[in-house]
């Protein structure tokens, strides 16, 4: 693959052959040797609940043990 500019930005087109559909968002995550990793973006779940009006409640199914060992930083 070989990037091409396009107005401001660089553009890096995928062979259809790596089965990535039209309209999909990734993040692009540069590497310390230069390498680009592509992750698909997924919903923000908070926003989702906003959007129906529901509220998160991020205490319920937390352990209630305290943690031991290396977790503690």
């Amino acid at each position: 693959m070989k990037t091409r500019r396009q107005g401001n930005a660089i553009v890096l087109t995928v062979p259809t052959k790596f089965g990535i559909a039209e309209n999909v968002e990734y993040l692009a995550v540069k590497g310390a040797d230069d390498s680009i990793t592509f992750i698909k973006k997924k919903k923000n779940i908070f926003d989702e609940a906003i959007k129906q009006g529901q509220k998160l409640d991020a205490t319920l199914g937390f352990p209630e043990e305290q943690p031991q060992g290396e977790e503690i930083l």
